[in-house]
């Protein structure tokens, strides 16, 4: 189910259905902070039960939840923000996508959440460089010292141009009171090549992925089977 509201209207549906004070981030930066007037007739409480039910899943501060802020830009044209939130359930994702004037509200089935963040910071093809991994260290150290081959080249994929690039952060069981580490990913679209996800712990990891995988690195980072 997908529902496009004005972020006008995003905003008066937003409080009177979930009542609580705060907006979802990263989306909360496309959304007024007092909506327009004239709103609360038509879009009276619980009008929309499945609207309802996909805005109060993601107010919820108990779920697995997946944020998406990045770009995209195209020649002759300003870069263009991808700003997206989920919230997941054993059974239900629902997603929150901020597009220019409007915000999309949609409710898919929860194995489908990796397949929907995927279209929203949109196709590309796997990059056609091998995986490549090095300590972070090495590739992060700076000066004028003789940088190895293997770190030097990893530098250099990173400073690559990119079509699009951002970072996806996925939040496991925040109520645990020893919850799993928070889990980011960031993709970037390199020009003329394709797309690969820089994983960042002790050693970096640039690994070429397709819509297929991405979508598939998603679900697994948000248990979702």
């Amino acid at each position: 189910m997908r529902w496009v509201l004005t972020t006008d209207e995003f905003a008066h549906v937003w409080t009177s259905e979930t009542g609580v004070d705060f907006r979802p981030y990263p989306v909360n930066a496309a959304i007024p902070t007092t909506p327009a007037p004239g709103l609360r007739q038509q879009y009276a409480r619980n009008t929309d039960p499945d609207l309802a039910a996909a805005l109060l899943l993601c107010a919820r501060t108990d779920l697995t939840t997946l944020t998406v802020s990045g770009e995209r830009s195209a020649p002759g044209s300003a870069p263009e923000r991808i700003l997206a939130c989920a919230a997941v359930t054993l059974t239900h994702a629902a997603i929150l996508i901020a597009r220019g004037d409007s915000i999309v509200v949609m409710l898919a089935p929860a194995p489908a959440i990796g397949e929907r963040l995927v279209e929203v910071i949109g196709s590309a093809p796997a990059g056609r460089t091998a995986v490549m991994r090095e300590a972070q260290r090495a590739v992060l150290v700076s000066g004028r010292h003789p940088i190895p081959a293997g770190p030097a080249a990893f530098q250099r994929a990173l400073r690559a141009p990119v079509d699009s690039r951002g970072i996806v952060t996925v939040t496991t069981a925040p109520s645990n009171p020893a919850p799993p580490p928070t889990w980011h990913r960031t993709w970037l679209d390199v020009a003329g090549d394709g797309r690969y996800l820089l994983t960042t712990a002790d050693q970096l990891t640039l690994t070429p992925v397709d819509d297929d995988a991405f979508a598939a690195q998603l679900r697994l980072l948000a248990g979702v089977h």
